[in-house]
């Protein structure tokens, strides 16, 4: 009976929504996705960022089995906007934020030069990493390459929301604090700041392309937050 309940839960899992979209978007690595840049060995989807066995430890991501880039990022490195400047939001703290938040985990491929990064924990099946595996290459793949790295031209982040939104009310609409998000978009920390995941989820779990919280249409994600 054990067994029987096991099968049932893992069958469960297997077939959860959050499995359904990965399988054959961007983020689906593996060998027999339909996705353009993919490997050629390794034919499981979830190994690319997470490993049942082995994982990265002191990541805010459950076992993580990929390398994050060195270094972190420096403040010039960040998008240059008033948005850092405004109380408790200079941009020493914003960069602290950036570099203890979901960034370096994104950057562990979108730096323009990691996807091919060998994994902390490959596949036992294949026994390969995703070193000199790729197929489709990785030009176009991202907007960052290793001459343009940083955050120098995408929507800032590490910023604390409701200090930013207090110091523009105009411009910014207010922050639920008792949820620590934004018109349902989410906050990070006890203080809600900015982070990549309040715009993308990685497992595009609502289907909004590409990788967003909530549809775009007539510029709705934008607006959530800005007053236009």
């Amino acid at each position: 009976m054990k067994k029987v309940m096991i099968l049932l839960v893992v069958g469960a899992m297997l077939a959860t929504p959050a499995f359904a979209v990965i399988r054959n978007s961007k983020h689906d690595l593996s060998s027999s996705s339909t996705a353009i840049v993919k490997a050629g060995l390794g034919d499981e989807t979830c190994v690319f960022c997470h490993t049942p066995h082995g994982g990265a430890t002191g990541i805010l991501a459950p076992l993580w089995n990929r390398t994050i880039p060195g270094g972190g990022f420096a403040v010039g490195d960040l998008y240059n906007s008033a948005t850092l400047d405004q109380t408790n939001s200079n941009p020493t703290t914003v960069l602290n934020a950036v570099n203890n938040s979901d960034a370096p985990l994104c950057y562990s491929c979108h730096d323009g030069r990691s996807l091919e990064s060998g994994l902390t924990n490959p596949s036992n099946a294949d026994g390969q990493p995703l070193d000199g595996n790729l197929s489709g290459g990785v030009t176009g793949f991202m907007d960052l390459d290793a001459s343009n790295e940083g955050l120098t031209n995408d929507h800032p982040i590490g910023m604390d929301y409701g200090a930013v939104q207090v110091a523009d009310t105009a411009g910014f609409n207010a922050e639920d604090t008792a949820n620590v998000d934004v018109g349902g978009l989410p906050l990070y920390t006890s203080t809600g700041v900015m982070w990549c995941s309040s715009c993308h989820d990685v497992h595009d779990q609502g289907g909004f392309q590409p990788f967003l919280n909530m549809t775009n249409v007539g510029s709705a994600l934008c607006t959530t937050c800005h007053i236009k």
